[in-house]
């Protein structure tokens, strides 16, 4: 889930991906956030943040650009 949201979807576009609703979609990321400690951070920076930090720890594969390299 969180690999798609990390291509920039908003919470509608994921839960339509996934077949979900968009509120399920919103408490899986705050949970994800959490497990990931950046729920503190600003709000605005969260899922930036939820997806640098899973993809340094290998859990979402890196960027397509820097798969090629």
């Amino acid at each position: 889930m969180l690999d798609t949201a990390a291509d920039g979807a908003s919470l509608t576009v994921v839960a339509a991906r996934l077949g979900t609703t968009r509120e399920q979609i919103s408490s899986s990321l705050s949970g994800a956030y959490l497990r990931l400690g950046v729920h503190q951070h600003p709000r605005a920076e969260r899922r930036a943040a939820a997806v640098a930090e899973a993809r340094r720890r290998g859990l979402i594969p890196p960027k397509k650009q820097e798969r090629a390299a």
